[in-house]
């Protein structure tokens, strides 16, 4: 692997509008679990809630890979992880073994079940779904080279970030800095 494809997020722009949470279940048609979720977090200095928008990190050395027993996952030479989920037999092995809680257990199929990047997308040249309704531009896509190595989850407690290396980088919030579209700064 030469370069790694990862989700940018700007915690400055996420208005908490969870469309890209809903664009991903709508586009895959899901319902009773979520690839991706926008979760609202309380900052301890300021006392002020920060949003992030969180789905499978497609880490560099992703745990799921290593502990399935039906060897289900892929790491794509971009970098993506995948899950084939025909061979599923919901172990849950990836599911407790995965820091970052992406893979869940879909209730409808009985399997594990996670964000793929929208890979059909990707291959053909277009950004996920959750990007691409993204209205404020919150979320978008990056290429890291395997020189590169930046660690967005360093002040986070989970010691295991640093063994799976999760690809994402996120853009801390700044005081009073608010964007109210793709193109718009108050």
């Amino acid at each position: 692997m030469t370069y790694q494809i990862m989700f940018s997020f700007d915690s400055n722009r996420c208005i908490d509008c969870k469309t890209c949470e809903m664009a991903c279940n709508a586009y895959y048609g899901l319902s009773h679990v979520h690839r991706r979720s926008v979760l609202s977090l309380k900052q301890e200095k300021t006392g002020h809630s920060i949003h992030l928008s969180m789905s499978c990190n497609h880490c560099r050395n992703p745990v799921c890979v290593s502990v399935c027993p039906e060897n289900n996952f892929q790491k794509r030479r971009d970098g993506i992880v995948v899950h084939q989920a025909h061979n599923c037999r919901a172990c849950m092995r990836c599911i407790t073994a995965c820091p970052f809680h992406a893979p869940k257990l879909n209730p409808k199929t009985n399997r594990a079940d996670k964000c793929n990047f929208c890979v059909e997308r990707i291959d053909r040249g277009l950004n996920p779904v959750c990007i691409e309704n993204c209205v404020t531009g919150a979320l978008s896509t990056i290429i890291n080279a395997d020189k590169q190595n930046p660690d967005p989850l360093k002040n986070s407690d989970i010691p295991i970030r640093r063994y799976t290396k999760p690809s994402i980088f996120i853009i801390d919030k700044k005081p009073g800095k608010i964007f109210l579209r793709k193109d718009e700064q108050v």
